[in-house]
């Protein structure tokens, strides 16, 4: 096959998804709003988990803290 099959090929396919999108463009517009929205609810339970964990972390920060200049002041 020579190069110019290669890209009549490559041109009919991209063609044909063009044509796919333009007449089901309803279709895959509702089907990307709704990945986009579960990608963003994703992000933001990723988010709060990340706070969480935050929080957690400065919280045994403080308590060592705490024990090590308890254990400085009894020394």
């Amino acid at each position: 096959m020579g190069n110019w099959w290669k890209y009549g090929l490559a041109f009919l396919a991209g063609a044909a998804v063009g044509a796919a999108v333009y007449k089901n463009s309803k279709e895959i517009r509702n089907l990307c709003t709704k990945a986009l929205g579960g990608a963003m609810d994703l992000k933001d339970k990723a988010m709060e988990t990340a706070e969480v964990i935050k929080e957690s972390a400065e919280d045994i920060l403080a308590e060592a803290d705490a024990k090590r200049k308890e254990s400085a002041a009894e020394a």
